[in-house]
């Protein structure tokens, strides 16, 4: 199994709308410049938070994305399948049949593996179900009202020889 790196960034990006001041919207552009990734590749990212009601579009001059539910009802799980899909990742391509001359043992035994790799993907989905948005905000335990991503400049980062 291979996640892709648009799980990771919508992960972040769903930390930094649940940190914004007053819960206003943040622009794409913005949130690519923190990320330091493309827009357009994050506009597709995002289009699928939107389609799962994770965030919401706003269209307007200060529009932008903002969270669509509470961060305490948004799960990894939420997440993970909105950028991965809901279907399973275990496939077999049959690649054994074509190989293996005893075709009842072989079907036996893709049906065991892949019997085991399915488990484990239940267990996972599971585990990401477990936690969501709220238990990744513990940044927010300073006390803090939140940032404005919008008027946020990160302090510089100096490099000591």
């Amino acid at each position: 199994m291979k996640m892709s790196s648009a799980v990771e960034q919508s992960l972040v990006v769903l930390v930094m709308l649940g940190l914004q001041k007053d819960g206003l919207p943040v622009k794409s552009h913005i949130l690519s410049k923190h990320l330091e990734v493309s827009d357009s590749y994050l506009k597709k990212t995002m289009r699928k938070l939107v389609v799962a009601n994770i965030v919401e579009a706003i269209a307007s001059k200060e529009g932008g994305f903002r969270l669509a539910r509470a961060t305490k009802s948004i799960t990894l799980l939420d997440v993970y399948e909105a950028i991965e899909g809901k279907d399973s990742f275990v496939h077999s391509t049959q690649l054994a049949d074509r190989v293996f001359p005893a075709k009842k043992a072989v079907e036996t035994g893709t049906q065991e593996v892949l019997s085991i790799i399915f488990d484990a993907e239940q267990d996972f989905k599971k585990r990401l179900k477990q936690y969501s948005i709220l238990d990744l905000l513990k940044l927010r335990e300073d006390g803090s009202d939140g940032i404005d991503w919008r008027n946020y400049e990160p302090q510089s980062q100096t490099a000591f020889v």
